[in-house]
């Protein structure tokens, strides 16, 4: 099969680590002019979008590569286009952003504030319900309206972790108070900011809300084992006010769902669409348990716990890896060295790009090449700039760029060593030799 185009200059852009030539301010770069005949775009120097591939259809892609899988052929076209659409998009992207979210505030601003309010509603109307029927179901759907009625702060929407199961909007009093804190100022105790202390209060959340689902589960347990009761009969105003509750997440899903392209509201299109299918849960359960056969109430009441419980957990393990310093998506990381790349002509090569979490966001290590002849003055001025550049992309806390003259170097050795070395594979007449030896 044909060599993809592009496909290992894409490839070295993924890793982490790496030593890649620059095109401009290079010689290989100047041959790029030569090709072509014309300067390139200023919007795409590297000339990326002629290898964007319109037509990724399987059909095409079978004229194309007779003798290729055609499943994974599409798959990495369609991760290349995206890549270099990311690529091309990098300059714009803050200010783009900005334009939209001042554009479409108002309307972003009342899905905010609506779907605040019908979760802290929610929330009294199903305490309201659960403590009227005495349904564990309902009891259960209370604490998950819980959740969602003091997460979905407008203040607080940004801190939202993605579960594989749902989008949950996590935070609380704990993150009310962990964001107030993080956003005061303390230059000489915390010279980079407190930030991290808000995916702690998430840690504790997380924790809190497990320990809810625990007791909700012991308790719906021990109710299964003292067997058949006598249940009291159905009240309709409690249920017709959760029916009123779902009906309202239903309306505002629907809102939702027309402005779903946007990522805050999306989040909440997301919210309501779950809150409706477990509340809804919870109430047919609750119907059945009291009419028809007495243990479906507790099974209900501890299924939606499990699901409280595994998604609350997931965030915790989530969030800690953020705080031990997870790495940014290759994906991400290439972004970071194509703007190195494209940032000035006097750049010659990246030889090192990094993106760890520190807390929700990303810190960056950037190491350029520049010629030795260069003037600190310039040198400082392009690495400065280049750094600002950096930090000015939404998922960026901090960024670093260190100026180098040479590419041959080991990047490990300018720091202290994290890891040791592996020693070699002793055999047992080895490692009996030694601890002889010793004795």
């Amino acid at each position: 099969m044909p060599a993809a185009p592009q496909a290992d200059e894409l490839a070295a852009a993924s890793h982490q680590t790496g030593k890649i030539d620059g095109v401009r301010g290079s010689p290989e770069g100047s041959n790029l002019h030569d090709q072509h005949g014309a300067e390139p775009d200023p919007a795409d120097p590297l000339d990326l979008g002629r290898h964007r591939r319109s037509d990724v259809t399987r059909r095409q892609l079978k004229n194309d590569y007779p003798n290729g899988d055609q499943g994974k052929l599409k798959k990495f076209y369609t991760q290349q286009n995206k890549l270099i659409d990311q690529f091309l998009g990098a300059e714009d992207e803050e200010r783009l952003q900005v334009e939209e979210d001042a554009r479409m505030a108002p309307r972003i601003k009342f899905a905010v504030n609506a779907s605040f309010a019908v979760n802290f509603g929610l929330f009294i109307i199903q305490v309201y319900a659960a403590a009227s029927t005495g349904s564990l179901s309902l009891f259960a759907t209370a604490a998950d309206a819980f959740v969602r009625a003091y997460t979905s702060s407008p203040a607080l929407r940004e801190f939202v972790p993605l579960t594989c199961s749902q989008v949950d909007l996590v935070s609380s009093f704990i993150i009310w108070i962990t964001s107030r804190v993080a956003s005061q100022p303390s230059v000489y105790k915390y010279p980079v900011g407190r930030k991290r202390i808000e995916t702690i209060g998430i840690i504790l959340f997380c924790s809190l809300l497990t320990t809810v689902a625990v007791e909700l589960l012991i308790e719906s347990i021990r109710t299964l084992a003292a067997g058949a009761r006598e249940s009291e009969p159905l009240q309709v105003i409690p249920l017709t006010f959760v029916g009123v509750a779902i009906f309202a997440k239903s309306s505002l899903m629907l809102y939702c769902l027309v402005y779903r392209r946007y990522p805050s509201v999306h989040v909440f299109y997301i919210d309501h669409r779950n809150d409706i299918v477990v509340n809804s849960f919870g109430l047919t359960l609750s119907i059945i348990g009291n009419r028809v056969a007495w243990f479906v109430d507790p099974i209900g009441a501890i299924i939606i716990a499990v699901l409280i419980l595994s998604s609350w957990v997931s965030n915790a393990f989530e969030q800690v890896w953020l705080l031990v310093g997870k790495s940014a998506p290759r994906d991400f990381i290439s972004k970071l060295i194509y703007i190195a790349m494209t940032h000035d002509s006097r750049i010659l090569k990246v030889d090192t790009c990094r993106a760890y979490h520190a807390g929700q966001r990303y810190y960056v290590e950037v190491d350029i090449i520049m010629d030795t002849d260069t003037p600190l003055k310039i040198s400082h001025d392009v690495s400065q700039s280049l750094q600002k550049k950096f930090e000015g992309l939404s998922d960026v806390e901090r960024a670093f760029v260190h100026v180098d003259y040479d590419c041959d170097h080991d990047p490990y050795e300018e720091h202290k060593k994290l890891y040791k070395a592996e020693t070699e594979n002793r055999t047992l007449k080895d490692t009996l030799l030694f601890w002889r030896r010793r004795q």
